[in-house]
């Protein structure tokens, strides 16, 4: 397939409308591409260029002055121009030595014709020429589309895939995985590749993975690398690349890299999900744990291939909820993120172990090697994965997380589900997803519902919650910010953005409704607690249910 749809300089100079062409300065650039033909006779209208133009003039506005010359070959560098062709006679009878030197030192062809020519017959020339090319060009990357496709279901897809990307792009390319060894077609020698590895593995992490289009790593000044990450859901999976020499990155190549990039992701999610399916034990195994199976700590270890002597690794319980906001329809669980999830997780240096029921994930997270800051780790975790599924769901989607206590014996982890279930439980209530930090919710998640947590709202928060439903008003909410502000009524009316006469009001409603002594010790306790727990009861009972 020929990727040679780019008209050159160069080229363009071996056409007959060019017979009697010389170029009498910036023969370095004669490798620039042409992207149209146009006529510029005055430096004025150079801003109407756009970049890639091959320049035809006589010298008609420019030529009879030192000053106008070098603006008008300025302007023309300046804009990105590709060259510029001169017809020498009575306006510009001979290129002066300064537009010469100017041309040489910014390796910008000057062109010019001996002999009076028509530039009508030279821009039809060129322009059909550059549209064939480009016609052939997007009939090459369809049959390029074609036959990625028919490569992506074929055993060994990834080589074979690199291959016909090398042998279509004619330059170095290469398939960069963060987790294992980057391929490289053609082969390159050992030391070559720990050196490429090195430096791509070096400025790669570096790089912003929401940015799905291809970028450029320069490596010398005629050198570079193009890459374009290789995407799923969000994340990461690999780079796709290529090495250019003394070239730049045309459209075609970088068509060709975005489709290359787009077969390859298919190839990846694809052995991913395959991968998934085999993990049939494991997920035997995590059932197990779960439902509390007997099974002994050294089965356990056995089956996750540990060794009995060595130290048993510390794991981690973490649950995620997740629902569409305002959303009437119903939200199927998308269970195509759990290969996604599960590289991410052993990215990060995590066995993972991942189950999705509904519209909530468990995922018991074991550590590979000991982490020194486990909870900086599993912060970076959760993020990543809310990312990832708000990618997928919408912005609308609303993410809970609750974690348990970290452990070593597997035998405990239903016990640990139970914690990262209640931390999950009660996030509204705390604002972090760890079961750690609950503090008095740690109590709460054990005592029955029904009848003691019931009674104790009712009895101590009973007439307010009656006041509200019956007026409107928000009596429970003012007492608890009141009794946060440590009963400071200016920082309470702040909070609430209310005046303080309309805050003495609600006072005295709630003293009448509850009793004078509510800010004494013995009771303001009871009343946080009941405060604390009410908004959770809430989902248990309907409000109407909490009489005294």
């Amino acid at each position: 397939m020929s990727n040679d749809w780019r008209l050159t300089v160069g080229e363009a100079l071996r056409r007959p409308s060019f017979q009697h062409a010389q170029v009498v300065a910036g023969n370095k650039g004669l490798s620039r591409p042409i992207r149209w033909v146009h006529v510029l006779e005055s430096a004025d209208t150079g801003k109407f260029i756009n970049g890639g133009e091959l320049i035809l003039t006589t010298g008609l506005g420019f030529g009879e002055a030192k000053d106008k010359r070098l603006a008008y070959l300025s302007e023309l560098i300046h804009q990105k121009a590709v060259g510029l062709c001169v017809e020498l006679g009575t306006y510009l009878p001979m290129i002066p030595l300064d537009m010469l030197e100017m041309a040489d030192h910014h390796q910008f062809p000057l062109i010019v014709f001996h002999q009076p020519v028509r530039f009508v017959d030279i821009t039809l020339d060129l322009h059909e020429h550059l549209t064939n090319r480009q016609l052939r060009a997007l009939r090459d990357l369809e049959s390029y589309s074609r036959s990625l496709q028919q490569l992506s279901l074929q055993s060994h897809g990834l080589p074979k895939l690199l291959q016909h990307f090398q042998s279509t792009v004619q330059t170095q390319v290469f398939l960069f995985t963060p987790d294992s060894v980057p391929l490289f077609s053609p082969p390159v020698a050992q030391v070559v590749q720990t050196e490429l590895s090195a430096f791509m593995r070096e400025h790669f992490v570096a790089d912003n993975m929401t940015n799905p289009n291809a970028q450029v790593l320069p490596l010398s000044d005629k050198k570079q690398i193009v890459y374009q990450p290789v995407m799923a859901m969000g994340h990461l999976l690999a780079y796709v690349g290529m090495v250019l020499y003394e070239r730049q990155a045309d459209e075609f190549i970088l068509l060709t890299l975005d489709n290359t990039v787009h077969a390859i992701a298919q190839i990846l999610m694809r052995k991913m999900f395959v991968e998934e399916q085999s993990l049939a034990m494991e997920y035997r195994l995590f059932d197990d744990l779960l439902a509390r199976r007997p099974l002994t700590e050294e089965q356990i270890r056995t089956i996750l291939g540990l060794s009995a002597s060595a130290r048993p690794p510390a794991y981690h319980l973490m649950m995620l909820s997740f629902e569409r906001n305002g959303s009437q329809e119903e939200t199927l669980p998308p269970h195509d993120a759990t290969a996604v999830f599960r590289s991410l997780l052993e990215r990060l240096g995590f066995r993972p172990f991942i189950r999705c029921v509904g519209n909530r994930f468990t995922f018991l997270l074991v550590e590979k090697q000991p982490v020194s800051r486990p909870r900086k780790l599993l912060d970076r975790v959760m993020a990543e994965l809310q990312r990832i599924l708000v990618q997928l769901m919408g912005a609308d989607t609303t993410i809970r997380f609750g974690v348990s206590r970290s452990s070593q014996r597997f035998t405990d982890a239903s016990k640990h589900l139970a914690e990262a279930e209640q931390a999950l439980l009660f996030q509204h209530e705390s604002a972090s997803p760890y079961f750690s930090d609950l503090g008095l919710f740690r109590l709460l998640f054990h005592i029955p519902q029904e009848p003691v947590l019931h009674s104790f709202i009712s009895d101590y928060l009973g007439p307010l919650i009656q006041y509200d439903e019956k007026h409107g008003s928000s009596l429970v909410h003012t007492l608890r910010v009141y009794l946060d502000c440590h009963l400071s009524k200016q920082e309470t009316a702040e909070k609430l953005f209310i005046h303080r006469q309309t805050l003495y009001h609600r006072l005295e409603k709630i003293k009448e409704c509850i009793g004078e002594d509510f800010a004494s010790p013995e009771r303001r306790i009871c009343l946080e607690i009941a405060l604390r727990t009410v908004s959770w009861a809430h989902k248990e009972f309907p409000a109407h249910q909490i009489q005294k």
